[in-house]
């Protein structure tokens, strides 16, 4: 009888996973399906206005045509986060501004040095490559009001040990990290494919221009095929640079948010292995 229950929750168990991939891969799709078809209407948006020689707008177009297609509905996404990233120092996820929020007390409280040597498990002399903080006897740490602190505050009393503070830390991390990196990859992928794009526009501006020569050519026919060749090109280029200036807003940001998560959890392992007092301002 045990034998057919432990059957029988293995089989729903089994079901409810299958279920779930289904609905992971029925989402997947309706983002692809979504990026695929907004592709395919800015791609011909632009196809019109290259038509109407209007090239740099045909060029805007087709880089947006482009972000569509690898973010899907998640191009709003992109485009807050890059303009938010320029004005604002604070991590762009609440919950990663939270750990930014407490760094600077725990710097500031904690004996934090970077790039000393510190002692390995055989006792040899070793470049810990990070940070070496140390807390004084009696110490207090004081943070500020946020969830982060609170979640602090309540696993030491608790009496939980820094691994699992530092798994809590994480998932204030995590998120934030992956925004940055996703929006970044994409803005990479949109400035490598724009130069491609401003390079067809120029081979097709030469052909133009070679299927034109004749006899009776003149600077006045040739001029609109390389007008067409330069300026595809130009702009192409244009719109490389300005995703890459902006994708590299956010690689600076994931490698500042890195470092806040690694010297937070330093600072954390100290509190949890001495015992240190944390209070949260109200």
């Amino acid at each position: 009888m045990n034998k057919l229950n432990e059957n029988a929750e293995v089989n729903d168990l089994t079901r409810l996973e299958n279920r779930s991939r289904l609905t992971m891969d029925k989402l997947s799709a309706g983002a692809g399906i979504i990026g695929l078809l907004g592709f395919i209407g800015l791609f011909l948006v632009a196809a019109l206005f290259f038509i109407t020689e209007n090239y740099f707008v045909s060029m805007g177009t087709m880089s947006l045509g482009l972000m569509v297609y690898v973010t899907g509905k998640d191009i709003v996404k992109i485009f807050l986060s890059s303009f938010t990233v320029f004005f604002s120092t604070k991590h762009l996820i609440e919950k990663a501004a939270f750990l930014q929020e407490n760094l600077p007390a725990i710097k500031k409280i904690l004996k934090v040095t970077g790039n000393s040597q510190v002692l390995n498990e055989e006792g040899a002399e070793g470049d810990e490559g990070g940070y070496v903080a140390a807390a004084e006897d009696d110490m207090v740490v004081v943070l500020p009001q946020n969830a982060l602190s609170q979640d602090i505050s309540n696993l030491l009393m608790q009496g939980q040990d820094e691994k699992y503070a530092e798994f809590v830390a994480h998932s204030y991390y995590v998120d934030c990290h992956e925004l940055y990196e996703f929006t970044h990859d994409n803005l990479d992928f949109v400035a490598d494919a724009m130069p491609l794009f401003g390079l067809i526009g120029t081979i097709i501006g030469l052909i133009a221009m070679f299927d034109s020569l004749g006899a009776n050519v003149t600077v006045e026919t040739l001029a609109p095929q390389l007008a067409l060749a330069l300026k595809t090109t130009l702009y192409g280029a244009i719109f490389s640079s300005l995703y890459k200036i902006i994708g590299s807003r956010f690689e600076q940001r994931t490698k500042a948010l890195e470092y806040d998560y690694e010297t937070f959890c330093y600072g954390l392992d100290v509190i949890f292995q001495s015992k240190t007092r944390v209070e949260v301002k109200q």
